[in-house]
């Protein structure tokens, strides 16, 4: 029997659609695709692609679509995943993906790069849709734009958003760099002056932290590396004086950039460096930036008290 609800549930997770690979990953017959397909609950989106009939076509989904027509490894890429990861003056169409995989059908719904090497560490999934990653989308944006330029200001944002780093770039290099791979090169180059350390200028969302912050009279400095006895990261804000660090947390990108567990233990090593760490959301600050600050400011106040406590004679401590 068709597994009916593990369609839906595949679909839900994805702009509402399905494909005939992942239909027969479920069990589903060639006989019963064709019958999913000529249905009142689904229709085709191409002949690989279906979507559930009644859903919202939207532009993600529509993105969505031409990466499961596709197929194989396929992810959004090149100005299409420049436009989903947020760049401004790039557009998702006409939909480029890039994929490993040969195919003997034409791609019905984006164009189509092949390469090589395509490393699942250099892919995610934003938005419900496979993508490259950042860094690996600056080394496209260096194939693909018509100057260098361009493309220096494209990944100079990607820098500043905070969705890549220069480590980031450098180890994304070093993966891919002797592949052949166009751009690299041009990536090299930007690199190079700007080096890993380099603090791009601070997002609208860092700006907007860091003025609320100092109107509450919260002294801070902005992109700090941080850590005990070894390097454990550049944190947003750090305390002028006090253990206190502040990250800024995006809710649409950290899920695709954070491995959980990885930023998990980075926050519980700065925490058992002796740091309070308090970690605010983009929401929070557009919508409720006096509920991050009030939170802020407690962190402080705690903080204040055991500085004070830890000055004290010791007889005084005890009492």
């Amino acid at each position: 029997m068709p597994d009916h609800v593990g369609a839906i549930n595949v679909a839900e997770a994805q702009h509402a659609l399905v494909s005939r690979v992942q239909l027969r990953d479920l069990g589903w017959s060639n006989q019963a695709i064709e019958r999913l397909a000529g249905s009142r609950d689904w229709e085709a989106v191409s002949a690989v692609v279906f979507r559930r009939a009644g859903s919202a076509v939207t532009a993600e989904q529509r993105a969505c679509a031409a990466v499961l027509d596709a197929g194989g490894d396929a992810v959004l890429s090149h100005f299409s995943a420049a436009r989903l990861w947020g760049l401004q003056g790039c557009s998702l169409r006409p939909f480029h993906v890039t994929r490993t995989t040969q195919s003997r059908r034409r791609c019905e719904l984006a164009v189509v790069h092949r390469v090589r090497l395509l490393p699942s560490r250099w892919t995610t999934t934003l938005e419900g849709i496979k993508i490259v990653s950042p860094e690996l989308l600056a080394i496209q944006m260096f194939a693909a734009c018509r100057s260098e330029e361009r493309a220096e200001r494209l990944v100079d944002r990607l820098w500043a958003l905070r969705l890549l780093s220069g480590r980031s770039i450098a180890t994304c290099l070093g993966d891919l760099g002797a592949s052949g791979r166009n751009g690299v090169g041009g990536l090299r180059r930007y690199l190079e002056p700007r080096g890993v350390e380099y603090t791009p200028p601070a997002t609208g969302l860092e700006g907007r932290v860091a003025v609320l912050l100092a109107g509450a009279g919260i002294a801070v400095r902005p992109q700090v590396d941080s850590g005990g006895e070894r390097w454990t990261g550049r944190v947003d804000f750090r305390h002028e004086s006090l253990p206190l660090i502040v990250e800024v947390q995006s809710e649409m990108y950290h899920a695709a950039l954070t491995n959980t567990d990885d930023d998990e233990r980075r926050l519980a090593r700065l925490r058992q460096d002796g740091f309070e760490v308090v970690e605010v959301w983009d929401d929070e600050v557009w919508t409720r930036p006096g509920e991050f600050v009030a939170r802020v400011g407690q962190a402080l106040r705690v903080l204040c008290c055991e500085s004070r406590q830890n000055a004290m004679p010791s007889q005084h401590k005890t009492g």
